[in-house]
Parts: structure tokens; C-alpha cells; sequence
């Protein structure tokens, strides 16, 4: 599988369409039309790494039984050591560079670089680029509307069986 990641990590849909289209945004008219970014520091966080690790075992611990909870306390130490591990793959993770055309680009007096096309491409990379054309190609229509959630109702010792 290829990927690539731009950006930061997101907390919610609106996060990563705020990211988004500050990127569209300077893309399309210049530095001038964003706001200045915050200053972060290049270090990543521990608490990132091991969120990833433990951010869904919540539900299910508060949910388990007792004899879940010690296999839990039995593996945790793996847990941490993936944390580790994460967090060290997250410190030795370079910052991207825009290439020099593409910083320059929406610039006063600055060429704007070609709009890159399928014909751009060597026949083996077009031959995998229509290939999962499936997957990137805009799907007409809307998003299917979320259905509501029925409230949970805790069920009483007292209430007869059905």
C-alpha cells in the first residue's frame, strides 16, 4: 500500500478540512490569504504515541470483566514498549520541503508551475494510476445521512423476561 502524510494529526473531520483548506487557500492565493501559522515545536509528543495505543480500550475496559482487566495489567508492558517504539518512529520523521517552484508559487512576479496530467507520467505509473482510479474519482451524489442512535436503556434485575 502506498500513502503519503501531509500535515498534522487531526482530532475530527473539521480539523482536517480547517488544514485543508488553509493549504488550498495558500495554494490558490498566496501567503497573504492565510493566517500566520502558530509556532510548535518540531519535538512530537509521548502522549501522541501512546494515545494510539490506548485510546480505544477505554469502552471496553469500563465494560469487561475482571479477568479482562488482569489480562490487561499482563500486557501492558507490551503496550508501552509499541508506545516506545511509535514515539521514536515519530521523532526520527523529517519534516516535508515543498520543492523551490512550489514555495514560489502564487508569488508576485513567480512562473506557476504546469498542471500535471495523467500524460505526464511514465505507461507503468499511468497503468496503476487507472487502476485505482476507482478509489480517487469523485463519486456524484451525497453523503448518506447518519442515522440516529437509539439511547441506551439499562435493563433492570427486577423487569420479567420476554
Amino acid at each position: 500500500m502506498e500513502m503519503a502524510l501531509l500535515g498534522k494529526q487531526g482530532q475530527g473531520g473539521s480539523e482536517l478540512r480547517d488544514e485543508w483548506e488553509f493549504i488550498r487557500r495558500y495554494m490558490e492565493e498566496g501567503p497573504d490569504a492565510v493566517p500566520r501559522p502558530r509556532l510548535s515545536t518540531q519535538l512530537p509528543s509521548p502522549i501522541q504515541a501512546f494515545s494510539a495505543q490506548f485510546e480505544g480500550l477505554g469502552r471496553f475496559f469500563r465494560k469487561s470483566s475482571w479477568l479482562f482487566k488482569v489480562a490487561l495489567l499482563l500486557v501492558w508492558p507490551a503496550f508501552v514498549i509499541v508506545g516506545i517504539g511509535h514515539w521514536l518512529s515519530l521523532l526520527l520523521c523529517w519534516r516535508p520541503r515543498w520543492p523551490k517552484v512550489i514555495r514560489e508559487a502564487g508569488m508576485p512576479g513567480k512562473p506557476v508551475p504546469p498542471v500535471t496530467t495523467l500524460s505526464d507520467y511514465p505507461p507503468a505509473i499511468q497503468d496503476r494510476l487507472l487502476a485505482n482510479a476507482d478509489r480517487w474519482q469523485l463519486k456524484p451524489g451525497k453523503r448518506p445521512e447518519k442515522k440516529p442512535r437509539k439511547p441506551h436503556t439499562p435493563k433492570s434485575k427486577n423487569s420479567p423476561p420476554m
